[in-house]
């Protein structure tokens, strides 16, 4: 593969990883073999919807040199490593999918995969954890892939990196990877509570009372509407199931509401705009794993380094209380709401939706953790050093 046909294919790799859900916003990164002595990779930070072949950084093999002002991915010497250890890898990605995601973060060694996924090898290897872009992080990846017969490796509290001949078998990699993890997280369901019956409120529901000791009373039936909000010029916007309602906070008054969770939403919301002038977007978050939390009741603290990063270095449960959220959301851009899911803040509605993705994520591997019995945070001052670099540094890249 010439140099230019490596890079127009990171471009469309890139593209398709986005569009696959495999990653949030700009986390995970592509690369493809040059030659024996070089790889090309995306640059770091970047949307990968704007990259261009000439965006594409060609980085050696033997000592992560490159030329030019565009700085490459952080994770390149992942990449390196693959390309050294497996000659026969073309393509490698690094993703943050959600359910090797929520493997990951259950601190195990590895699993057992059936051998219908033929790329995996019949065993995932889980690398120690090190902070993103580390020597400790490849020291354990290093040593993950020299175990390992597969095409694909999990980084424990971080993603997966997937490898393979070309672009088209790499994404098969992957997704392999995450159709194994999600059996694999269901199996360990049924063999504990021998139930067949597979839902994501039920796992959850058993997860956090096998935790905890205590019953959740939460019907797998309930609803939660789905919806959004947004700063405007002269207040807010209230998005739910096609209407919008402009709220002007000077004349807002809960007596014009006669549906009284709307008025505690827009309580919620007026006061957080009123409070946060950096929170000009607020999305709902309320998929299974993040509802369970929610009647949890539960400090949620960083599994996984994106949500460390992008979410923060916990996220509170607070009632549907204005000034308890306002409060929750000082250090965080998110904040759980007791039984109504969760409210993900940004500067916009992306940053919005990321905090959506990693909290939901973040919310996958608490539950597989309690399953399994293996909670186990990151450290605190990890968390905290990677989110003082991703909002003052990082973020700042887009």
């Amino acid at each position: 593969m010439t140099l230019q046909e490596a890079r127009e294919a990171v471009v469309l790799a890139g593209r398709k990883l986005v569009e696959s859900g495999l990653i949030a916003r700009t986390w995970g990164n592509v690369s493809s073999r040059v030659s024996d002595t070089h790889f090309v990779i995306t640059p770091s930070g970047r949307d990968y919807l704007s990259l261009t072949p000439d965006d594409i950084v060609e980085v050696a093999v033997s000592d992560l040199s490159y030329s030019g002002n565009i700085k490459p991915s952080s994770e390149k010497g992942i990449h390196a490593l693959v390309y050294k250890s497996r000659p026969e890898a073309g393509f490698v990605i690094h993703t943050h999918q959600s359910y090797a995601s929520a493997v990951s973060a259950s601190n195990l060694d590895s699993i057992n995969v059936p051998e219908n996924f033929a790329l995996l090898g019949g065993r995932v290897v889980c690398a120690d954890y090190g902070l993103p872009g580390t020597k400790k992080l490849r020291r354990g990846v290093a040593k993950a892939l020299a175990e390992s017969s597969g095409k694909a490796v999990i980084m424990k509290n971080h993603g997966a990196l997937c490898f393979g001949t070309d672009c088209e078998e790499t994404f098969r990699v992957a997704h392999e990877l995450e159709s194994a993890c999600k059996g694999f997280i269901e199996d360990q369901y049924q063999k504990s509570s021998g139930d067949s019956d597979i839902d994501p409120v039920k796992i959850g529901s058993f997860a956090i009372s096998k935790l905890t000791g205590k019953n959740i009373a939460f019907s797998k039936n309930a609803s939660i509407s789905l919806w959004e909000s947004k700063r405007t010029e002269k207040g807010f916007a209230f998005m739910e199931g096609g209407k919008n309602i402009e709220i002007d906070p000077d004349n807002f008054s809960s007596n014009d509401y006669t549906d009284k969770n709307m008025v505690n939403e827009l309580m919620i919301l007026n006061e957080i705009y009123k409070n946060n002038k950096s929170i000009n977007y607020i999305i709902n978050s309320n998929s299974a794993w993040v509802n369970v939390l929610s009647h949890a009741e539960t400090k949620l603290l960083p599994l996984l380094d994106d949500f460390a990063q992008i979410a923060g270095t916990s996220v509170k449960t607070t009632e549907m209380n204005p000034k308890e959220a306002v409060k929750a959301l000082n250090k965080s851009s998110a904040v759980l709401l007791k039984q109504k899911g969760a409210l993900c803040c940004g500067i916009s509605r992306d940053d919005a939706l990321a905090v959506s993705m990693v909290l939901e994520k973040n919310c996958m591997a608490y539950i597989t953790a309690a399953l399994l019995g293996r909670i186990k945070p990151i450290n605190f001052l990890e968390c905290k050093l990677m989110r003082f670099v991703y909002l003052n540094k990082y973020s700042k890249l887009r």
